[in-house]
C-alpha cells in the first residue's frame, strides 16, 4: 500500500506537511536539496529582521522540526525517512542568521549542501541519536559551521580587497 494510502499516515497530516516542508520532500527528485532551496527561499523573506528575532525563528523552527520529524518518522516507521526535509529547512536557516547579500545567501546554499551531504567531521554521528533529535542535529550543525564559514570567508574577501 503507497505511504499516502496508510491510515496513519493521513490521520497525521498536519505533522507530515510540517515534516516535509510543505510536501517539498516528496517531490521526485533531490529533496535534501529542494528543501535546503525551500529554506533559503524562505528565510530572503526574514532577513532584514533583526538578528535576535532571525535566532528566535530559528531556534523555534528548530524545535518544531525535531517535534514534527520524530513523529513522521514513528508514524511511517521509518528512522529518518526521506521526506523529511525540515531538517534541511532549519539547518539552512542557522547557514543564513546575519546573511543578507544574494552572495551570502549563494555561498551558505552550496557550502552547507557540502557539509549535509558529505557529513565531515562528527556531523555524521550526531545521527546516532534517537527520534527526532537524529534527525535534526546533523544538519543543525552542518547549518552552523556554514554560517561560520561564510562569514569567515566574506570577511576574508572583503579584507583582501576583492569586494
Amino acid at each position: 500500500m503507497p505511504l499516502s494510502k496508510q491510515p496513519q499516515f493521513l490521520r497525521n497530516l498536519f505533522w507530515i506537511f510540517i515534516a516535509s516542508g510543505g510536501f517539498v520532500g516528496f517531490l521526485p527528485v533531490c529533496p535534501g536539496t529542494l528543501g535546503a532551496l525551500t529554506g533559503l527561499i524562505y528565510f530572503w523573506f526574514i532577513k532584514q529582521a533583526d538578528l535576535l528575532t532571525q535566532i528566535f525563528l530559528t531556534l523555534s523552527l528548530s524545535l518544531l522540526g525535531v517535534l514534527s520529524s520524530h513523529l513522521a518518522s514513528k508514524i511511517v516507521r521509518q528512522k529518518d525517512p526521506e521526506f523529511v526535509v525540515i531538517d534541511e529547512i532549519a539547518g539552512m536557516w542557522f547557514s543564513l542568521i546575519g546573511k543578507l547579500s544574494l552572495f551570502e545567501f549563494i555561498l551558505a546554499f552550496v557550502i552547507f549542501r557540502v557539509l549535509d551531504i558529505r557529513k565531515p567531521f562528527f556531523i555524521g554521528s550526531l545521527e546516532s541519536f534517537s527520534g527526532g533529535w537524529g534527525i535534526m542535529l546533523d544538519d543543525l550543525l552542518a547549518g552552523l559551521l556554514t554560517n561560520a564559514i561564510v562569514t569567515l570567508l566574506v570577511y576574508v574577501v572583503k579584507f583582501s580587497g576583492l569586494i
